[in-house]
């Protein structure tokens, strides 16, 4: 099953297969396939194939990491880092911009920013370079994020209702 989100006009498709729940000692034992593409045309074409990005335990945790983050049980921005460099994801929980200094003045109204996250892919040529592709993601894309690695664990199946609502969508194929 594949994920396609647009982030602001970047068309992201995400499959993560051969996941594999692991014991808590056997963490970097298995590792889950994975197809990836940004592209935005005609600037943006970055595709991989059948990548071994992440870990089937950096799945697990990722998911956990996104479930505090929806349930606001974040305080403070959490990098979550792989074992392999392509991507890291920076969550931002929900802020009261009443008390950050670097705000003169807030519309009454928006004094809570929502969470967000940013996700970095690190390019490849002839090894890891400096450069990044940064794309946010708001919390629609978090939760269709969210159910989407559900899915690939096994603790959503394709029958649940809100699997079947993104499926309707498009989100998930």
């Amino acid at each position: 099953m594949w994920l396609k989100l647009n982030l602001d006009g970047i068309a992201l498709s995400l499959r993560i297969r051969q996941y594999k729940k692991v014991k808590v000692d056997d963490w970097d034992s298995t590792w889950c396939k994975t197809d990836f593409s940004f592209i935005a045309e005609p600037w943006l074409k970055y595709i991989k194939e059948d990548d071994e990005v992440l870990l089937a335990r950096e799945v697990d945790d990722l998911v956990e990491a996104l479930e505090k983050l929806l349930a606001d049980q974040l305080s403070t921005p959490t990098e979550f880092t792989c074992i392999e460099p392509d991507f890291i994801f920076e969550l931002t929980p929900k802020e009261d911009l009443r008390s950050n200094p670097r705000f003169v003045y807030i519309r009454p109204g928006c004094e809570i920013a929502d969470i967000d996250l940013e996700w970095k892919v690190f390019f490849w040529h002839e090894g890891l370079t400096g450069n990044y592709l940064s794309v946010a993601l708001a919390r629609p894309d978090i939760e269709c994020l969210l159910t989407y690695l559900k899915v690939v664990t096994g603790r959503l199946s394709e029958k649940d209702e809100q699997v079947q609502t993104l499926i309707a969508k498009g989100i998930l194929y």
